[in-house]
């Protein structure tokens, strides 16, 4: 469980300063504690359906099944960003904030080990 917090910490370091950079860079309206806060609901809620994600299907061997799985279970997400868009009308981007984490989360805790294909040789 801490590693997905430090997930979630992480990535909020990495939008909270994408949104410094651009009021400094960019001239863009200094983030107010509103604009912090529903960044991090998003963030929340990306990591937790990155978290069900995994939990109801696991990332399967690189190919054509990891397409499937993102093509199948990005849409919900990007629609749970649209509806926290509408429900806190909030002037950031959670239909891609959300999604984006969602994908990006990684998966910890039990994993099929790995057998070798060979007996080691002592």
């Amino acid at each position: 469980m801490l590693h997905y917090l430090r997930f979630y910490l992480g990535s909020l370091v990495v939008f909270f300063g994408f949104y410094l950079t651009g009021h400094y860079l960019l001239g863009l309206p200094f983030p107010t504690p509103v604009t912090l806060l529903q960044i991090a609901l998003g963030a929340g809620a990306g990591v937790g359906l990155g978290i069900l994600y995994h939990r109801i299907w696991p990332l399967p061997e690189p190919g054509i099944g990891r397409v499937i799985r993102l093509v199948v279970l990005l849409p919900p997400a990007f629609m749970l960003g649209i509806g926290l868009l509408i429900l806190l009308q909030a002037q950031v981007a959670l239909h891609l904030l959300v999604p984006l984490l969602a994908w990006l989360t990684p998966e910890y805790g039990s994993q099929t080990p790995s057998t070798p294909k060979r007996p080691s040789r002592g």
